[in-house]
């Protein structure tokens, strides 16, 4: 399955992003760079207003991560046949309306002083399941919206805007949240939304689903697991991503905790430490293809993925010297990683995965990450409330935020098992089965 042979090199340089991929690709790439942004507004402008307005305990904002991200193995699994039945097109515009109308009714509520934590997590759940279905519709689009030899220098180019989001948005997320607070800030991210509304009907692409029988739902949500079953280098990365995303995300739901509670900075504190780990990404996403070339992709994925996670065991230096600094350069070193791992893991998937049957295995796929993601955040709020106990909120906090990093440094361990480690080329979809 993944015998088939493709030289890295020739491919490297369409991993620098440039206009004029595709009319229709580059209205998708607008929309998202732009609702990437309003992502991360709401990223710290919920957390905070939990933190701040609504007087969160750790475990409530472990329950608010974790909903933040739930919605995707649920929906992604349930939704995963509706990928390959429905136009995507149709299905990128309706899930972008749908995060737009539910968050609109945060601001809308706090207005009238009705905001509560249970409204936040339900709406944190529902923009999670659409943006389940979005990014797996999107994903699945792209290998049709480009020709094969573009996929990896389009998939750069998504992530390139995705990093100078993850740099721009948490910044301007803490400016405005200081400015003009928390509700509004969120308007911000339902107004991005609707623009990548406007922009995806603009694809001419309609991208009709394939005219054949289809089994009944139950059995075509079983089919995707089969699907997704036959090609063994997903069952590796999936392993790997689990146990990433639940070091990292117990990091993530610690770290606003351990900014604000224990070392006392702002909103714009925990807006710069966010933003120099986006802006490290950009360079990362620069960078992805040729760390890829000179590694080999195996070896480049299980890299980025021990160093992203491990990064963040440094924050104990916090007590020590400037924590704004460590927190910083923990931020920084993650940040550069996370692009060599998304760029190279999405775009083998595309090569080796059939066309017609990537919308159900990129949902099994996702499913599974996005499962890790939830679970992390949730042991992350409970480890976090035991360690507090037991150990002090400054300590306690900390600590748990060191143990989520010592987790996620562990996920390359399924890729050398697995033999992913080993892959040093991209397959071609041709000879993918």
């Amino acid at each position: 399955m993944l015998l088939g042979r493709a030289t890295f090199a020739p491919v490297m340089e369409r991993t620098r992003p440039r206009i004029g991929l595709s009319r229709d690709f580059d209205r998708l790439w607008l929309g998202e760079s732009v609702s990437a942004v309003g992502t991360q507004l709401t990223a710290l402008a919920i957390p905070t207003l939990a933190i701040f307005q609504l007087h969160a305990t750790p475990f409530d904002v472990g329950v608010l991560t974790a909903c933040t991200f739930a919605g995707y193995p649920l929906v992604g699994i349930l939704g995963a046949p509706l990928i390959d039945r429905i136009a995507r097109r149709s299905m990128l515009l309706v899930m972008n309306i749908l995060r737009a109308a539910a968050l609109a009714t945060v601001p809308l509520a706090g207005a009238f002083g009705l905001v509560s934590l249970g409204q936040l997590a339900l709406v944190a759940l529902i923009v999670s399941g659409a943006t389940a279905l979005f990014d797996t519709a999107y994903q699945s689009a792209v290998p049709q919206l480009v020709r094969e030899e573009e996929l990896l220098g389009a998939n750069a180019r998504l992530e390139t805007s995705q990093s100078a989001a993850n740099f721009a948005g948490p910044a301007l997320a803490g400016w405005l949240i200081g400015i003009i607070g928390a509700l509004a800030t969120i308007v911000g991210d339902a107004v991005s939304y609707l623009w990548s509304a406007l922009m995806v009907s603009l694809i001419s692409i309609a991208d009709d689903p394939p005219r054949v029988v289809r089994p009944n739902p139950v059995r075509d949500i079983a089919s995707s697991f089969v699907l997704w079953r036959r090609y063994s280098a997903l069952v590796a990365l999936a392993a790997c991503v689990v146990i990433s995303n639940v070091g990292n995300m117990a990091v993530r739901t610690a770290l606003l905790l351990v900014a604000y509670r224990v070392f006392a900075l702002g909103p714009d504190g925990a807006g710069w430490i966010l933003a120099v780990g986006g802006l490290a990404s950009v360079i990362g996403a620069t960078l992805a293809g040729r760390v890829s070339a000179r590694l080999g992709v195996g070896p480049s994925l299980a890299l980025a993925t021990t160093v992203e996670g491990l990064a963040w065991a440094i924050a104990p230096l916090g007590f020590l010297v400037t924590p704004l600094v460590v927190l910083g350069v923990a931020s920084i070193v993650s940040g550069l990683m996370t692009p060599v791992w998304n760029v190279n893991v999405v775009t083998l998937r595309q090569r080796i995965v059939a066309r017609d049957e990537q919308g159900r295995v990129v949902a099994v796929s996702r499913a599974f990450a996005t499962a890790g993601v939830a679970l992390g955040a949730f042991a992350g709020g409970v480890a976090a409330t035991v360690l507090e106990a037991s150990l002090g909120e400054r300590v306690g906090l900390v600590t748990a935020m060191t143990a989520g990093a010592i987790v996620a440094g562990l996920s390359a361990i399924p890729l050398l098992i697995g033999g992913v480690v080993r892959l040093t080329t991209l397959p071609r979809q041709a000879d993918a089965s």
